[in-house]
Parts: C-alpha cells; sequence; structure tokens
C-alpha cells in the first residue's frame, strides 16, 4: 500500500539473513528509522545505505530513540531498539541496507523499496501506484506520431491514465514487437523524418511529440525495455562476437547445435502432416535419427584419465557410498575439448576411495582408472540415451502444441517450421553440414544463440544451464542472444549501448516494462535500471515474472527495484480461482488491520514497516497471450474488468481486450492499426470502462479489502475506508464457461445500510457479430452494455426485502457488476468513532489503566498476566482460552493473548484463528473479563472500554481486542516498573528474564508453605517449570526453587518474597535436609535428595548481602525431631542462621534414614532400598558425601522406570560418593558461618563430630574448609583429561565413575572459585567451552562417553537400556541452567585476570534471546536435545534456568 506523503516507519534488522528476500515497501519522500533486534542485545551495529542510483546515503544520526508508546518503553515486542541512523527516501527504487551482523559475523542487506508518486507538473496530475491504470498498445499499429493523439484519445476516454507501448524502436525482419533491429534506431512507422535524422534528431523530435501527446491527454507513458536480445539481422554485433552467445564464448552449447542441427535435418526430410499425427512413431523416428550423434556426445562426456582438476569438495561426495555416484557428484565437462571432455578431481576421489575402503594406497591407481572406465562405458551411453529421450519428449509437446492438439495453435503444417532453430549462422556462406568446424573461434563465433523464454528456471547462466541442450527453451528463432559477461569489461561495447540507449528511453518515459525479466541476467538489469534512476529518479518500472516461485521473484524484485509485478487475471481456471487471484494480488491491506503507529519518545510518531507481497499490475488481460475469448464466454470481459478495478493495486488491460478483438493481436503477424477516438465503434463498452476505472480511483480512500467467494460463480470485494468507516461492495458475476452455471437470484445482509448505488453495469452478447477489417483493429459488433452510475434512486440489480437497505436480493445476470456504497449503522459508527478516538488520545486510556493498576502487587500481575492451563484448572477455573484450529493459549492471563497478537502483527496475518474467533463472537473479550472480576477497578475500567467499542463490525474486532490487549499489557508491564524499580532500565532480554519471575512466583493454591503456621490463604511458591511443574505437589521443588531463587528474586529486588521462601522451607527441615517436593501445603514433604539443603544454604548467604535481618528471622518448625512434629498446641521456634548450623551438624555426624511411607504408594519405580537416604561428612577430605546404588540424591535424579528395557528402579546418573558441586556449596556455607564468627555476628565456630568409641568432638569450621582446600584439587582434578571430576568415591561400597565429564564443575567454580588452581582452571573451562556446551545449555554428559545420549524423549517405549522413558534425561541432552554457571565461571576467571570480553557473552545469548522470543511461554527452556534440537518434553519456561541467567547478568550488568 502506498503510504501517504512524508510517512515515517520503523524496520527492524535482524539476525535473519533470509531477509533480504523479504519485500518492504515505502513510498517516496518517506522517512525510515532503522531499529535494531532483541537478537542483538547490546551490540552496536555498522549501517551503511545505497540508494537506487548506487550513491552511499548519507544516514541521519540522531539521538538513540526509544518507543514510548503502544507497549510502553519496555518491550517494543520483540522488536528491539532504535538505533540512531534513519534516512529519507529521495528517489524512488530500491535502497539497500547493510550491515554486518556481530552474531554472524557476515553482512546481512535488507532493501527497502520506495514507489515512485507519478506526477507532472505540466498537466498537475500527481497519483499514487495505486491509481494507476494502464492501457497496452503494439506500437506498430499506432501508426505515425501525428495519428497518435486520436488513437490515445480513446484511452483517455476509457478511463485509463497511462499508456504501455511495446518498443518504439526500428524492428527486424520477423517484425515482430520485441525483436529489435536496433536499440538506437527508431522505428519508421513512426514517421518522424524522412530517414536521414540522426537518432539525436529523432529521439528529440519523439521525446518532443510525447510531450505534447502527454500535456493534451493528462496519460503518462511507460514502454518495454529490451535488454536480452536483439534481431538476427543487426549487424553490429558481428564486429563484437563477445556480446552474444556462440559456440566459442559457450562452448557448453555445442550438444546442443549438434541435437538442433540433426533436428532440422530430421525436420526438412518429413513428406507432410500425416508424418507427425501419430505422435509415438513421430518420437521414434526421431529418436533413430539422433542416435548418429550418439558417438560424438559420448566421446563430448567421457572422462580423461590424464586430465584431472583441483576444485573437488571432500564434505559433498562423504556422505555417498559407491563409485560411480561420487565420480558423477565430481564430474565436469571441458566442452572445448572434442574428445574426453569430462574430468573430475581424481586426487580427492582416490582419498574418498581409501576412506571407504574400496581401495588401499598400493592399488588406488588402478582401482581410480578401472571405475572411470566403469563410467565411460556404461553412465555415459545411459547418460546420452536419457538426453536424447528429453529431446524428444520436449519436440513433441511443441509439434503436438502447433499442429496436432485441437486445443492448441493449430498451425498449417509446412506454413511455418515444424519446430524453431535455437541457433542461427550468420555467415550464409558457409554450410552447416560440411564446412563448420565446431572448435575453431572463426567458425564457433558464427554460431549465433538465439534467445527465448523459460518458466520456473531462468537461462541468465548460459554457462551451466542444459535448457538448451535439453530443448526445454520457448526459441524466439528471430532473436540472438545477448551476453553481458560478469562484468563491463566482458563485454564494453554491449554494456556501452545498452547503457545509451537505457538512458534515452527514461529520458522521455514516465516507466519501464522490462521485457523477459527473469531471463534477465541479475546484475545487468541491476546497472541499467541504476542508470536509468539516474535520468528519471522517479521512475515507475513493472516487470512479468515466470519464475514459479515468489522467493525468486521477491529476489528479482528486491534487486532490480521493480515496482509492481504483472499478473494476468484472465488465466484463471474457475471463478473460484479468480478469487483467489484477486485476494493474493489485489488485497494490499486486509480489514481490520491492526494499529501498528509507534509514537517515539521524541514525539514522532511511526509505522511499524511489515513485509509485503510484490505490488502488482493487476491486468484483467496482458498483450502477448492468447485471446481469452477461445475459454471465456464474452460478457466475462466485464467480469474480469469489475474484480481488476475493486483491486487496491495498479491494474491494466490491452487495447484489444477492451474493445472485443475476439482474436489474438499478435506481436509479430499483426500489421493493421488501432482506430482513433472517432471512428471507434462501441461507445457503449468505452463507457462501462471508463465506469469501472473511475470506480478504482474512487476507491483509493478505502485502503483495506476484503475478498469473499460468495456463491460459485459470485464475487463479493469490500472496500473499506478506516477513518470514516464507510464501504463500498463491488458485486462481480462471473460466467466462465458457455457451459457454467447462469447467475441468478442471491440474498445478503449488508453490513450497514446501503447508502449509495456507485455504479451498476450488465452486458448481452447474444447477438454479437464480428467482421474482420483489413487495415484496422476491429471488435465484436452487436454486444449490448448498459452503465448506470451515481447517484442512482433505484436498481436495476436488487430489490430491497422487507422495505429496508440492508438485506436484499440480487438479481445478477453473468458479467455484469455492481457497486454499492454502505455506511455502518448509528451504533457501529458510534462505536468506531469511540475506538478512533482511544486511537487519538491513546496516551489517556493508558492512564486510566495504570490509575486501576496502581495498588496491584505481583502477585495480582502474575495471575493477570499468566497462569497456565493446569494452573488455571488447579484453582478451580475452566482452564486457558481454547482458540478453534489454533489450540490452547500459553497463559489465561493477556500474555497469552498479546503474545499472539504479536505474531499475528508482524506479518499481519488476519486470517488467523485467533481473529476469526473474534470475528464470529464475543467470547474472548467476555474471558478477559471475567478473569480480572477479582480486581474490581480495573474490570470496571476494561468493562467499559468495550462497551464504548463493543458495537465495531465484526471485522474490527481483532484490531480493538489487539488495541486494549496491547493498551492493558504495556500498563502491566509499567506497574512491574514500580514495583521492580530497576526493570526498565534494563535491556528487552535482561526484562523479558525480569518478567519471568512474575511469570513463575505467586500464590497459587496450597502449593507453597507460610513463614508462619497461623497464616491464611495462599502461601508464596515459585513454580520448577511451565507447565509441568505449575501445580499440585509437582510445583514446588526445593532444589529448583533455591538454585532459581537467587536470580528470580534477589536480582531483581522481590526480597520479601525470596525471604518468604528462604523461610518457609526452613520450617520444614528434618534429618538435617529440606525437602526436593514439598508437595501441597508441606504435609507430606520428600527428603529423597541431598543437595537442595545446600542451595537452601546458599540463598542465605546471597539474601544476607541484600537484607542482614534474614539471620535473625524467625523460623516455626514443624518437624521436632526427625520423627515427630510439633503438636498443635505447643511452638518450636529457632532462628534461620540455627538452621544453617544445625544443616552442618547433621551432615558432621551422618544423615541415615529411610523415607516416610517408603514403598510404591510413594514412588512406583523406586526400588524399596531406593527409598533409603545417607549423606556425610568425609573429614579426612572435609567433603561431604551421599548416594545409594537405587536411587539419585542430586539434581540428576533420573531413576528408570521401564521393564522393557530392564532399567526400572535403576538411577541413570546416581553420582554416589561427592559431588563436586555439593562439595563447593558446602565449602562455600563453612567459610561464610566462619566469617560470621570472626565479624562477631554469630559466636559458633564448630560442629561436632561422632569420633571412634562413641565420644563426640569439636571441629572447627575453619579445619573443616581448610581439608576441603588441600584435598580438591588433589582428588577432584583429572590430570590426564584436563577437567575436575564429576564425583569422586571415598568409600569402596559406591560404584562410581570418578571420570565422567560434566558440567556440574561450573557451578563449583562460581561458587568456591577459591578452591580451583589457576591453570586446571583455564584448562578445564576450555574443555568445557570446546565438548560440553551448546548453543543454549550445557552437555549433561561428554559426547566421548559411552553412555552419552543427546535426545531425549519421554515417549521412548523402546527396550533400549539408555533411553526407555527418558533414562538419559542427564545422560548428554543440554541443560540450560548449567549454561548460566558455566558462563559466569567463565566471566569471573576471565575479570580476575583482567581480559573480560562482555560483548562475547553478548553473542552467546543470542540463542537465549532468539529462544525468549520465540515462544509463546516467553521463557527459557529447561532443556534441549542436541545442539539446541527442540525437545518436546521439556517445560517451555523452567525457573532455573531464567534465574542463573538472570544472575549472569546481574554479574555482566549489560
Amino acid at each position: 500500500m502506498a503510504s501517504s506523503p512524508s510517512s515515517r516507519h520503523v524496520l527492524q534488522l535482524t539476525n535473519n539473513p533470509e531477509d533480504k528476500i523479504k519485500i518492504y515497501r515505502i513510498q517516496t519522500g518517506d522517512t525510515v528509522y532503522l531499529s535494531k533486534s532483541c537478537e542483538f542485545g547490546e551490540f552496536d551495529l555498522c549501517i551503511s545505505c545505497k540508494d537506487p542510483t548506487d550513491k552511499v546515503v548519507a544516514l541521519s544520526k540522531t539521538k538513540a530513540d526509544t518507543f514510548s508508546d503502544r507497549v510502553y518503553e519496555y518491550d517494543n515486542g520483540s522488536f528491539g531498539a532504535l538505533t540512531s541512523c534513519s534516512f529519507v527516501a529521495t528517489i524512488a527504487g530500491p535502497y539497500a541496507i547493510t550491515y554486518k551482523s556481530p552474531l554472524r559475523g557476515e553482512n546481512i542487506s535488507i532493501t527497502v523499496l520506495a514507489d515512485p508518486v507519478i506526477k507532472c507538473d505540466i498537466i498537475g496530475v500527481t497519483m499514487s501506484i495505486d491509481q494507476i491504470a494502464v492501457q497496452t498498445h503494439l506500437t506498430k499499429c499506432c501508426g505515425g506520431m501525428d495519428e497518435w493523439e486520436e488513437v490515445f484519445e480513446v484511452t483517455k476516454e476509457s478511463g485509463y491514465n497511462m499508456v504501455h507501448l511495446t518498443p518504439i524502436q526500428e524492428l527486424g525482419v520477423s517484425q515482430s514487437s520485441y525483436s529489435l533491429h536496433s536499440h538506437l534506431k527508431l522505428s519508421k512507422s513512426l514517421k518522424l523524418g524522412d530517414g536521414a535524422l540522426s537518432y539525436e534528431m529523432e529521439m528529440q523530435r519523439f521525446g518532443k511529440k510525447l510531450k505534447e501527446i502527454h500535456k493534451s491527454t493528462e496519460l503518462f507513458f511507460l514502454t518495454d525495455l529490451v535488454w536480452n536480445h536483439v534481431s538476427i539481422c543487426n549487424t553490429d554485433i558481428n564486429k563484437h562476437p563477445e556480446s552474444y552467445y556462440n559456440l566459442h564464448n559457450t562452448p557448453n552449447l555445442i550438444p546442443a547445435y549438434l541435437i538442433d542441427r540433426s533436428i532440422a535435418k530430421f525436420a526438412n526430410n518429413l513428406k507432410g502432416i500425416a508424418e507427425v499425427r501419430d505422435l509415438r512413431s513421430f518420437g521414434e523416428r526421431l529418436k533413430n535419427h539422433l542416435c548418429e550423434l550418439k558417438e560424438s556426445l559420448e566421446m563430448i562426456y567421457r572422462l580423461d584419465y590424464l586430465n584431472s582438476r583441483d576444485d573437488g569438495d571432500m564434505k559433498a561426495i562423504d556422505c555417498l557410498d559407491k563409485p560411480s555416484d561420487v565420480i558423477f557428484e565430481l564430474w565436469k565437462v571441458d566442452y572445448k575439448r572434442e574428445r574426453n571432455g569430462g574430468t573430475i578431481d581424481v586426487d580427492i576421489f582416490k582419498k574418498w576411495l581409501i576412506n571407504k575402503g574400496f581401495a588401499s594406497s598400493q592399488d588406488v591407481v588402478g582401482i581410480v582408472r578401472s571405475e572411470m572406465d566403469l563410467f565411460n562405458d556404461t553412465f555415459v551411453p545411459r547418460y546420452v540415451d536419457q538426453l536424447f529421450n528429453q529431446v524428444v519428449e520436449a519436440v513433441i509437446g511443441t509439434v503436438k502444441h502447433r499442429f496436432v492438439d485441437p486445443n492448441g495453435l493449430k498451425l498449417e503444417f509446412g506454413a511455418v517450421n515444424l519446430v524453431d532453430r535455437y541457433f542461427h549462422v550468420s555467415d550464409t556462406s558457409l554450410s552447416e553440414e560440411f564446412e563448420l568446424d565446431l572448435y575453431s573461434q572463426k567458425h564457433a563465433e558464427r554460431i549465433k544463440t538465439c534467445n527465448g523464454w523459460t518458466c520456473g528456471e531462468s537461462i541468465t547462466d548460459m554457462n551451466t544451464t542444459m535448457a538448451y541442450t535439453r530443448r526445454e527453451v520457448v526459441i524466439w528463432g528471430d532473436s540472438v542472444k545477448l551476453r553481458y559477461g560478469e562484468a563491463k569489461s566482458d563485454s564494453p561495447w554491449l554494456w556501452g549501448y545498452m547503457e545509451r540507449y537505457t538512458k534515452e528511453m527514461a529520458k522521455i518515459f514516465h516507466g519501464f516494462r522490462i521485457d523477459n525479466c527473469h531471463n534477465t541476467p541479475l546484475h545487468v538489469g541491476v546497472e541499467m535500471l541504476k542508470c536509468a534512476h539516474r535520468v528519471r529518479p522517479n521512475l515507475y518500472v513493472v516487470a512479468e515474472l515466470f519464475t514459479g516461485s515468489e522467493e525468486k521473484d521477491s529476489r528479482i524484485i528486491n534487486a532490480m527495484g521493480i515496482t509492481s509485478c504483472i499478473r494476468e487475471l484472465s488465466q484463471a481456471h474457475s471463478p473460484r480461482h479468480l478469487g483467489e487471484l484477486l485476494y493474493h494480488y489485489g488485497e494490499s491491506t486486509p480489514c481490520g488491520t491492526f494499529d501498528m503507529t509507534y509514537q517515539l519518545s521524541s514525539g514522532i510518531v511511526a509505522t511499524r514497516l511489515l513485509p509485503s507481497r510484490p505490488h502488482a499490475m493487476l491486468q484483467d488481460m496482458t498483450h502477448d497471450n492468447p485471446c481469452p475469448f477461445d475459454h471465456h464466454p464474452i460478457v466475462n470481459v466485464l467480469a474480469l474488468a469489475g474484480a481488476k478495478c475493486s483491486a487496491k493495486c495498479s491494474i491494466g488491460s490491452n487495447r484489444g481486450f477492451d474493445e472485443l478483438v475476439p482474436h489474438h493481436i499478435h506481436v509479430v503477424q499483426e500489421k493493421r492499426r488501432y482506430l482513433g477516438h472517432d471512428h471507434t465503434r462501441d461507445k457503449q463498452l468505452k463507457s462501462a470502462k471508463k465506469a469501472l476505472l473511475n470506480l478504482h480511483q474512487y476507491l483509493e480512500s478505502f485502503t483495506e479489502t476484503f475478498v469473499d467467494q460468495a456463491t460459485e460463480d459470485v464475487i463479493i470485494v469490500t472496500r473499506h475506508d478506516p477513518v470514516n468507516c464507510d464501504k463500498v461492495l463491488i458485486v462481480i458475476a462471473t460466467k466462465w464457461s458457455d457451459f457454467s452455471k447462469t447467475c441468478s437470484n442471491y440474498d445478503v445482509s449488508l453490513p450497514g445500510d446501503a447508502t449509495e448505488v456507485l455504479l451498476e453495469i450488465d452486458i448481452n452478447s447474444d447477438n454479437s457479430t464480428y467482421e474482420r477489417h483489413d487495415s484496422f483493429i476491429t471488435g465484436l459488433e452487436g454486444v449490448v452494455v448498459n452503465v448506470r452510475e451515481n447517484p442512482l434512486t433505484t436498481s436495476n440489480v436488487f430489490v430491497r426485502k422487507r422495505g429496508d437497505l440492508r438485506d436484499i436480493t440480487f438479481h445478477l445476470s453473468p458479467g455484469c457488476v455492481l457497486a454499492l456504497k454502505v455506511s455502518p449503522p448509528k451504533r457501529q459508527w458510534h462505536a468506531m468513532v469511540n475506538f478512533n478516538k482511544f486511537l487519538d488520545v491513546r496516551h489517556q486510556l493508558f492512564d486510566t489503566f495504570y490509575e486501576a493498576c496502581s495498588s496491584l502487587t505481583l502477585h495480582d500481575l502474575n495471575h493477570i498476566m499468566y497462569r497456565c492451563h493446569e494452573e488455571e484448572q488447579a484453582a478451580g477455573c475452566g482452564g486457558v482460552y481454547n482458540i478453534p484450529g489454533y489450540g490452547n493459549l500459553a497463559y489465561a492471563g493477556i500474555a497469552g493473548f498479546y503474545h499472539v497478537l504479536e505474531e499475528i502483527e508482524k506479518s499481519n496475518a488476519t486470517g488467523h484463528p485467533l481473529c476469526r474467533n473474534l470475528c464470529e463472537g464475543w467470547w474472548m473479550f467476555e474471558y478477559v473479563c471475567n478473569r480480572l472480576k477479582p480486581y474490581k477497578l480495573l474490570a470496571e475500567y476494561l468493562g467499559d472500554v468495550f462497551n464504548y467499542v463493543r458495537d465495531v463490525p465484526n471485522y474490527m474486532r481483532p484490531k480493538v481486542f489487539e488495541f486494549v490487549i496491547s493498551a492493558l499489557y504495556s500498563t502491566c508491564l509499567r506497574r512491574i516498573g514500580d514495583l521492580i524499580p530497576t526493570f526498565s532500565q534494563k535491556s528487552w532480554f535482561h526484562k523479558q528474564l525480569i518478567l519471568t519471575s512474575v511469570q513463575l512466583v505467586g500464590r497459587v493454591g496450597n502449593t507453597g508453605i507460610h513463614c508462619k503456621p497461623d497464616s491464611s490463604g495462599s502461601a508464596v511458591s515459585m513454580s520448577a517449570g511451565i507447565p509441568h511443574f505449575s501445580h499440585g505437589f509437582m510445583r514446588c521443588w526445593g532444589r529448583d526453587t533455591f538454585i532459581a531463587l537467587p536470580g528470580l528474586l534477589i536480582s531483581t529486588g522481590r526480597l520479601d518474597d525470596a525471604r518468604e521462601l528462604i523461610v518457609g522451607f526452613a520450617r520444614t527441615l528434618r534429618f538435617g535436609l529440606i525437602p526436593n517436593l514439598l508437595s501441597e501445603g508441606g504435609h507430606q514433604p520428600r527428603y529423597n535428595c541431598r543437595d537442595a539443603v545446600w542451595w537452601w544454604c546458599r540463598a542465605v548467604q546471597l539474601m544476607y548481602v541484600k537484607d542482614p535481618e534474614i539471620l535473625s528471622q524467625v523460623v516455626h518448625r514443624i518437624y521436632q525431631t526427625d520423627d515427630s512434629r510439633v503438636p498443635s498446641d505447643s511452638e518450636f521456634e529457632c532462628t534461620v542462621l540455627e538452621v544453617v548450623y544445625e544443616i552442618l551438624n547433621r551432615h558432621a555426624t551422618g544423615i541415615n534414614f529411610t523415607e516416610e511411607n517408603a514403598g510404591r504408594q510413594l514412588d512406583e519405580h523406586l526400588k524399596y532400598d531406593g527409598f533409603h537416604v545417607s549423606a556425610g561428612v568425609d573429614f579426612k577430605t572435609g567433603f561431604v558425601w551421599g548416594g545409594s546404588k537405587s536411587n539419585c540424591g542430586t539434581w540428576m535424579d533420573k531413576v528408570g522406570s521401564s521393564d522393557a528395557a530392564g532399567n526400572r528402579g535403576l538411577p541413570a546418573t546416581p553420582r554416589d560418593g561427592c559431588a563436586i558441586e555439593l562439595v563447593g556449596l558446602s565449602y562455600k556455607t563453612l567459610k561464610w558461618v566462619q566469617e560470621l564468627f570472626e565479624k562477631g555476628v554469630s559466636e559458633t565456630q564448630h560442629v561436632l563430630v561422632e569420633k571412634q568409641g562413641g565420644y563426640t568432638a569439636k571441629t572447627l569450621y575453619k579445619q573443616w574448609f581448610t581439608s576441603i582446600e588441600e584435598n580438591f584439587d588433589k582428588y577432584f582434578w583429572n590430570d590426564e583429561g584436563d577437567f575436575y571430576r564429576d564425583t569422586v568415591t571415598l568409600d569402596p561400597q559406591y560404584d562410581c565413575n570418578e571420570d565422567e565429564f560434566r558440567p556440574n564443575q561450573a557451578v563449583a567454580m562460581v561458587v568456591a572459585p577459591e578452591l580451583f588452581d589457576p591453570s586446571n582452571h583455564s584448562l578445564a573451562l576450555e574443555k568445557m567451552g570446546k565438548e560440553l556446551t551448546g548453543p543454549v545449555g550445557m552437555k549433561t554428559l561428554a559426547p566421548s562417553h559411552t553412555n552419552h545420549r543427546p535426545y531425549y524423549h519421554t515417549g521412548d517405549n523402546s527396550n533400549d537400556f539408555h533411553t526407555a522413558h527418558g533414562f538419559n534425561y542427564h545422560q548428554g541432552p543440554e541443560w540450560v541452567w548449567c549454561m548460566g554457571f558455566y558462563l559466569r565461571a567463565k566471566l569471573h576467571y576471565e575479570i580476575k585476570k583482567g581480559k573480560e570480553d562482555r560483548l562475547f557473552y553478548e553473542t552467546v545469548l543470542a540463542p537465549h534471546r532468539a529462544m525468549i522470543a520465540g515462544t509463546p511461554f516467553r521463557g527459557l527452556t529447561e532443556l534441549t536435545n542436541r545442539d539446541g534440537d527442540f525437545c518436546a518434553g521439556s517445560c517451555p519456561t523452567q525457573a532455573w534456568s531464567s534465574g542463573t541467567i538472570l544472575e549472569l547478568l546481574a554479574d555482566i550488568e549489560f
């Protein structure tokens, strides 16, 4: 859609190199602000820009701006931050923006296409490209220029504003409109003089005359540019053989020429049409004839033993298994050699044979020779035979279409060639049969390659194409294909010749149509159009592309700067197909498009620049295709014209179709002239076309479009004006064939009051006749067209039902077109007015919402914004909103809606199931309002807003909903900024992670535990991960909570919540441990892990830094002893610090118990001895230890459950003995309590240890941690592997692999760096970086280990011991939380060495940014499979994944 003059846009620069094929459109004069994607974090981008003339654009350097509106300052969606760069599109064409991606290390390019504004000060006309209506004329049929004004007056009277002329140059011998004798000589048919004028004088006269016609008719003009070929009669190129393709500069065409010559000889010997009617017999005879070439072609393709290359790619062949396949992959042909032109990289082939075991180094030479012999003797003959089959099939197809098929061209046999020649011999003195030496430069240069056309595959690279050899080209035998080479130096004469031609055309014409565009070498089109833009900055460029792929189209469009792509409606094969084409190419902006306006903090208002489809020039009929009346009834001419004129794009037609000429006006054969306006016969039809084209202009302000296939034959196009809410309905009744169903009555309920009948046209061709004129091009006569235009008070096409103008019945005859203006009912109009007011004063709406949110807590916001399906159901609600055709939203809260709306906005996908659901009913609005009822003021405000806009048209509901939800989401973020003051200063990624603390921490049911026993309501709890660990007894995990708590709560300043969780879990202390699973309300906690308590101790230490009072917090204990709870009528209290001391004492004396209620009722997978828990301290080393052969005591806690695989009851990763991270955590706790003692905070400095003999003795904390320091490297360092062992075994009862290489050592490096020898620390970090790091997580077991299984599937029901039922949970999959500790370990080491590279962490965290932006859950996943592959069994947002990365960000302070 062309934007309003001087609009401002924001374009996002991303890390995606595929953005170069996306099309971004603005209008000349617009400003583009560049924003960087959140993927780039704090990286600065070095941006450059070139304009359509290849000049460097000076990017405006302004103060970096922010988005202050729409989604508060925080979010900008995943839109990122503005850079300080902007530019104004001063001329039309492609603006190439290039920046180096710091994440990829390579340049990324994005193209912005500036649409021209078509204007002329002489006639005072200005129009956007969507207003262009062009009519095509064959120049040779227009007569002399003195007659043009009369000819084009017909175009003006028909309502067109632009004329498309085929080339005005002198034509070649065939008189084809596109086969030019010379590009630098004008056609004699223009009658510019007596033929003695120079080219310069001719161009002056032509330009002056065209300007006069432009002024008198107010028509603009565009012409075809022909860069690909020149007529075979052009003699200039003979002096420059490098300028055309011939057998000397393109020897790979030699086989094609040999085949072409042989086919011509075969065709010359045919006697008559009878010899081709039996196509099967014809094909067999042709193939037999081609076999005369078999030996010659085989000799070209055969391999030469003595000729080798050195360009083989080992990677490309490494996956192949057969020597013959490898040879084929390496095989290249040197066509300059008449014999044995085939070559391969012999050295690479030898290596492959040896690597695959086909040969040894001693016999490889002989094996190579034998394999090459086999290739020559078997593959080459088969290859040539297959080539002959392809050639025969192509020739049969051509012959069938020309002579045999009753639906084909039905040409007269003998009047034209059986098939056209692909090559032209320019020297007539040479005989093709006997005198041509194809390997002689003199002769090879005389064999010129004809140009042609292909659909799909382009033939721009003639050095590699096989299209000519396989006869896949629709050849133009009258034209020679031009050769530009890779650079101007390859063909300097041709480049100069064409640049001059292009510039001269740009001086005169307002626009170009690029002939045969998709077969034009891309660099040629780019350079030529740069020349043109230097001459005419506001150039309009159109082309017809036949790549068969919108992606390929987009590459050409962006590179050349094509404004509009020609699309043809008459190619539709059914009314439904017509509707699809109209929807695809004519629907510029869908009805109800979201508001994409952003107000920047500087006060500038800009719109988000989204990718769009290629802009279309929608034509009912182009000039170079067969007449549509061969397969369309005459009456369909108005239906096609009505469809075209209803579209929001450029439109066009050709003169013959408009005048109902019932045959093709052939670009080669037609010699007659068009009639002038005084002689045209059918005034009614001309009036109808003008009325439709006037309608197209009228619809310019109706910018939003909706296409509806109302019935099999009826299409209704709705054009909507988003400003005043009016609509125009264009009803198009088609008739696709004489046998198709006749349109009749059709009932419709209008979306408002029918205020005006703008247009009614019907057509009847029952009495049409045609008489061909010898000198002039004439059309059908007797076609009756009735045109009735606004204002109309009565209708011939519809009748009212029940006396109103809302329910009506159409009486539709085939081919009729109706345009009806509809104004919304008053209630809809008022609702739309209200909504537009909201858009105008959006800050007031935001402030109103903010007032309602001013008292909300973070726990309130957890409920308002989030809550997954399971959380919602656990609260007694119905669950998240389910969208038919899409499924459940991620969250029941507004974030669930917002994140989907954000994705819809990125591509303007108004057909999304969410939008459809909104259009069908108010259920989504009501769902949101009902959920917010507990928050009275907010619910009232939101209800008032919805009531104001409740009556908007159905299709506007998604737009309204998106605006309101975005405003509410923004307000919630603003409130979060109040409650977490540092929030607004953080980067986008940092803010997203902070939001996960709101997402995962709340008061949900009976899942937490209060600090005080008499508290009511829900306690604060942290979900370990959503959705799997979101509710019930599975929500609260001691280990997960306290690994995540420092990042999610302490670093974000949520100290009250951190305190409640620390004290709450302290209440549950039993056996010297805190629970692994808290269970609901803490009633039946499970004490089956030995690591959660040490993570709790770490959380206390970090909390103490922020809040020293945490140590004196009273803990109301639940358990008086290990075996008994505190009676309800008494209390057992202590402080948090005393709980720490108890933990140390209990470990020092040893922990040994069996879980309460042990058995299958507690865990159906564990063996009974797996319920036994033991832990303690080895005071020889100071290391804490623990374990069991039948359970897992640390975070790597997977126990097998498959009977078929035999792993039920077995721990996958028991880690018995001394786990490295627990040694580090306990060491840090000991040093901390010693520091407390030394500072006088505490009087305790020892634990009591039971000695042999039954007595106890004091062991000082300092003695304990000193022992750890002295023994750590001694036991944990693996000198041979350069890593720290994951566990060490000090007791022979434990049977574990001490030399497993896992990431847990990174935890110890962060919590207790002083334990590590600096040189060993460095080696271990380096090894972890090389072998364990994935894109977002850390491999949980080194790939070199025999048990490494990197793909985790919970549904694995195989009998594989290592993977069944997800047994490999921690045996190779990559866990995200470990990455946080690894990066922190690396950062701390680098800081210590003074070598930190903070931008390195921006790069490493790029996949994390992409992950959080790419999931509707907006979090970091629990784990991934190998190399970051998606893992279906993983929680999409996991507490400790976010928590540990938040700790990293706090260290770095991005």
